[in-house]
């Protein structure tokens, strides 16, 4: 099954390219990415600039997600990562099935992840073949070379055991994450929210995988709350916009005007931005546990030189929106709008029989199970997530 993808055209020529579904447990994601596409489609007048949207990059998987999700809600991690083919109990991770920065598609020659050097990776000895639903990813990027790539998630709750974990990282005592209300974000600690990995050059001093420090400087990051407290402890030299390229910075200060846009519809949505105190965040901290192979966020941003052939494309920042929770609301069934924005339910599409005849289109009629189901409340969030991407990454100059 090919995923779909939907083009809408700007008042400008350039484009965003919008994904979502690279981890089908992140359901939430997949409706903030059919909430795009629908409040674009509905538009009288264009964005600045156009966009394409891949609501679902695994549809096949997408359609038993749903039906996992109808049956027994929260799935937890179930459809995050994706069966190795013939290897039982063997995953592959789809978030990490990227060319090393700064090489095109093609430099993937056997079908096989690779590192910089060349060298192709392996995981219990075994090579790692690239998911071919990533690689249409990779080509639409390469096609259309997207000023700005948006990538839409989803977020589990935060738990106690995840912020004793991340204890080196945000410097908190163990009275502190006992009185921690449960709730409330945390720096050194990833929330919901909305990042971005900015533009950025690859040094030869870059690390081999982890390339954070390449993309921005710790030492001045709130994110990473311990490394950015200073020789005072007190972090007053910290800035939210701590990219090491000036082109970086500017995408940072995107990032920042895209979550303050969903926090003026729902702050909550964006607490891990932190917009309302002085220094906000918009880096993600990477988690230990992440493979060592390239993410969109570390291969989308750097350029490909014309010297690597076919391919060749300037780097385009990647905007990660991690949306609270993974449910949807169940506005869409499957990808097709059976109630609005504002909870009624719509006209179901027409057969041919139907139009042939000129007859009044049939509204959806909501059964007792899907009225259980549907939350409007969810979907105003969801929504909330896609207009603050459409007002400012579709926008702002």
């Amino acid at each position: 099954m090919t995923a779909n993808s939907y083009v809408f055209f700007g008042t400008e020529p350039r484009f965003v390219l919008i994904v979502a579904g690279i981890h089908e447990s992140e359901q939430g994601g997949i409706e903030v990415a059919h909430w795009i596409r629908t409040k674009l489609a509905a538009r009288t007048r264009p964005t600045r600039f156009g966009a394409v949207v891949i609501p679902d990059v695994f549809p096949e998987r997408g359609l038993q997600a749903r039906a996992d999700e109808w049956k027994r809600g929260d799935t937890g991690n179930t459809w995050r990562e994706v069966p190795r083919p013939g290897s039982p109990g063997v995953v592959l991770h789809p978030a990490r099935h990227f060319p090393p920065p700064g090489e095109p598609l093609s430099a993937l020659r056997k079908g096989l992840l690779i590192d910089r050097a060349g060298t192709e990776l392996r995981e219990d000895k075994r090579t790692l073949p690239q998911l071919p639903e990533i690689r249409y990813v990779i080509q639409f990027v390469e096609r259309f070379q997207p000023i700005r790539i948006v990538s839409v998630h989803g977020t589990h709750p935060v738990t106690r055991d995840d912020v004793k974990g991340r204890k080196a990282q945000t410097g908190m005592s163990d009275d502190e994450i006992k009185n921690w209300d449960g709730v409330s974000a945390i720096k050194g600690v990833n929330f919901p929210g909305i990042f971005v990995d900015p533009r950025y050059q690859l040094g030869k001093d870059c690390p081999k995988f982890d390339l954070e420090t390449c993309k921005f400087d710790p030492l001045l990051d709130p994110a990473f709350p311990v490394q950015s407290a200073g020789k005072d402890g007190k972090g007053t030299n910290r800035r939210f916009d701590s990219a090491r390229t000036p082109d970086g910075r500017a995408d940072d200060a995107l990032a920042l005007k895209a979550a303050q846009a969903v926090a003026r519809l729902d702050p909550a949505l964006v607490r891990g931005n932190h917009v309302s105190e002085a220094v906000p965040v918009v880096h993600y901290a990477k988690a230990s546990t992440t493979p060592e192979a390239f993410s969109l966020g570390d291969w989308g941003p750097v350029d490909v030189p014309s010297s690597k052939g076919p391919g060749a494309r300037p780097g385009a920042p990647v905007f990660t929106v991690e949306v609270d929770d993974n449910q949807e609301s169940w506005a869409f069934l499957d990808g097709v709008q059976v109630m609005s924005e504002s909870g009624k339910p719509l006209p179901l599409p027409q057969t041919p029989e139907e139009r042939a005849a000129k007859g009044a289109a049939r509204n959806f009629l909501p059964s007792p199970g899907f009225i259980k189901k549907f939350s409007q409340k969810r979907s105003e969030q969801l929504q909330a997530y896609a207009q603050g991407i459409i007002d400012t990454i579709l926008e702002v100059p």
